[in-house]
């Protein structure tokens, strides 16, 4: 081996060493910067805005210390498939839980019920929640449902995709109700929880 042959020999390993080590630099850089954007592209696709419009959304106004509350709105799918609402979150500092639930008539007494299948919206139609039928009822609420305050609900359906609302807390059904309904629908729905 030459002398030039020997010198070169380090400088060969030294540039070898310092060409993996600024490649691994720019790969982990690469993953960093890959990984650091991935969670919001996966977030975008696995909650998609939806097709299912709210409409005529609103939450009872309860007293101070009531543990339940009720949300009425109309769902209106404008898709060209069937979608089904299948969960609904609500913010932790409103309530523990909301489910989707229906009201039954069981031995001439009015009960809740859980859909647990959640709630089928064919294409093109309307699905209304209200008193007295289908509602998402609020369970383990931190403080009651001030009239003129606003809650935030999260609606998720079976094609991933989620509607994001605010709606108001009213006192009393929109209008375009009978009183006597309104107050038949009122007692009978308190009398459940």
């Amino acid at each position: 081996m030459s002398l030039f042959s020997k010198s070169l020999k380090p400088l060969v390993i030294v540039t070898g060493l310092f060409s993996l080590s600024l490649s691994g630099t720019i790969s982990a850089h690469g993953n960093d910067h890959d990984n650091h954007h991935k969670p919001e592209e996966q977030h975008r696709h696995a909650s998609k805005q939806t097709d299912v419009m709210v409409m005529n959304g609103y939450a009872r106004a309860t007293f101070a210390l009531a543990k339940t509350g009720a949300v009425y709105f109309t769902l209106h799918n404008q898709s060209k498939s069937d979608k089904t609402l299948i969960s609904v979150l609500v913010p932790q500092d409103i309530a523990s839980d909301a489910q989707i639930h229906t009201t039954v008539m069981q031995d001439d007494v009015m009960k809740m019920r859980e859909l647990t299948e959640g709630v089928k919206v064919k294409a093109g139609q309307m699905i209304a929640f209200e008193p007295g039928g289908r509602h998402i009822m609020l369970l383990g609420l931190t403080k009651g449902l001030k009239e003129g305050s606003e809650i935030a609900l999260t609606l998720k359906f079976d094609d991933a995709s989620e509607a994001k609302v605010r709606l108001p807390v009213k006192k009393e059904p929109s209008a375009g109700k009978e009183p006597s309904a309104k107050k038949e629908t009122g007692d009978g729905h308190h009398h459940h929880h």
